[in-house]
């Protein structure tokens, strides 16, 4: 997982500086307020009738921690990466179970695949797919104790919470009796140490995706590092803007959203906060780039005043102890209710449908090449007007700043 840094703009005129200040926060706040409208080709569902019958218990989510990290490391081909794969296969009966074995660059990792579908599904029923990566990182470059930073780690928050929040969906989705496919992805070779960083188990999955199967996949989202105490969801760029329109409804509702009241009528908490957006790479690329809708939620805060990609993150600390429960079932219940409500299916399908493979490659390349360059602004439903906004406030910037240097000579 990467993230981007953001650029600097400094000026030697001091006054210039106080203006453009002025008219930084003059319309920043136009850019930092939160639209809660649900984005075409999603729409807005009934939500609270749903919330009663929410069952997601993150008390089994928490052991299936405890679980995982007994197995010791998961890197790909160790005998506790077989392990995990063994007791999904034995446990979801449920659920068609299959592993599927890749090699890339010499290294050979395995993804599994559970897919659960309705009675009367064919080749044309929409699916959401759920993802999280199994594997655990292979060194521990980040560790204070410098003896140990070529040792894999446990990966209790980082690799477990998420695949063990798919195990507890995986035990809960049987009885929704769901009208479209759910496909739970673990996948392998996420956190592996090189350079520069693959996501190897997600870019398999995708490149064995046919046009039938991307046209089908109404939300691809992404579970990684929410186990922290001190949870801390945001938004998170690259993503497909429109998915992420459907995640504030379903965080309000469950009281994830500062001072916004829940379905019981009770204020929230800051929990999701979709004001921030912060640039990370992550499994949801891959699905991104053939153009499927994706999103990732994730924490990037490990541990108590930890700072982005800090704090626990890959190193020998990311222990169990470190993981809440609370936590594990506030997402996992976030994640039933968008499941039980339809909040994923999308109306119309019609955007890539006529798209060749290599058109839909070039276009999905070019929407995550504008996402990136705008990430103060992907939330917003008034860009245009803003954009416009802003065009006239630079020319009177610019013309003061002509004016100022003038004056100077």
């Amino acid at each position: 997982m990467l993230m981007p840094v953001a650029s600097a703009f400094r000026t030697s005129h001091s006054l210039a500086t106080v203006v453009v200040v002025a008219l930084l926060c003059s319309c920043s706040t136009s850019f930092m307020q939160q639209v809660h409208a649900v984005e075409s080709p999603y729409e807005t569902v009934e939500i609270c009738g749903h919330v009663e019958q929410l069952t997601f218990n993150g008390t089994l989510t928490n052991q299936s921690v405890q679980w995982q990290t007994n197995l010791g490391p998961r890197i790909p081909g160790s005998n506790a990466s077989e392990a995990f794969r063994n007791s999904v296969e034995e446990n979801l009966t449920q659920w068609n179970v299959s592993n599927h074995e890749y090699t890339v660059d010499n290294l050979t990792f395995t993804n599994i695949e559970a897919t659960l579908s309705p009675q009367d599904a064919d080749g044309e029923t929409p699916r959401v797919v759920l993802v999280a990566h199994y594997d655990t990182r292979n060194v521990a470059e980040r560790d204070s104790d410098e003896n140990r930073t070529d040792e894999p780690i446990v990966g209790a928050n980082d690799g477990a919470s998420g695949a063990a929040a798919l195990l507890e969906l995986a035990r809960i989705i049987p009885s929704m009796n769901l009208g479209y496919e759910v496909k739970l992805l673990w996948t392998d070779a996420e956190d592996q140490h090189y350079s520069p960083h693959r996501f190897f188990g997600a870019e398999a999955w995708a490149g064995h995706q046919s046009q039938l199967d991307i046209n089908r996949t109404d939300a691809y989202i992404v579970l990684d590092m929410i186990g922290d105490a001190d949870l801390q969801l945001t938004h998170v760029w690259p993503g497909n803007n429109e998915l992420w329109s459907t995640i504030t409804p379903l965080a309000q509702a469950l009281g994830m959203v500062e001072n916004q009241t829940d379905c019981n009528g009770q204020a929230g908490i800051k929990i999701f906060d979709m004001n921030t957006s912060i640039g990370v790479y992550d499994d949801h690329i891959a699905a991104l780039d053939i153009g499927i809708p994706a999103i990732d939620l994730i924490d990037i805060r490990y541990g108590p005043n930890a700072t982005p990609f800090g704090g626990y993150w890959h190193t020998h600390e990311d222990t169990p102890d470190k993981v809440s429960a609370e936590s594990l079932e506030t997402v996992g219940r976030m994640v039933e209710l968008g499941l039980r409500s339809g909040a994923w299916l999308r109306t119309n399908v019609t955007q890539n449908e006529n798209l060749e493979p290599e058109d839909l490659q070039e276009n999905s390349s070019n929407e995550t090449s504008k996402e990136m360059n705008t990430e103060t602004t992907v939330t917003h439903p008034l860009l245009a007007t803003l954009a416009l906004s802003s065009i006239g406030i630079l020319a009177l910037l610019v013309a003061f700043l002509v004016w100022n240097t003038r004056k100077d000579f």
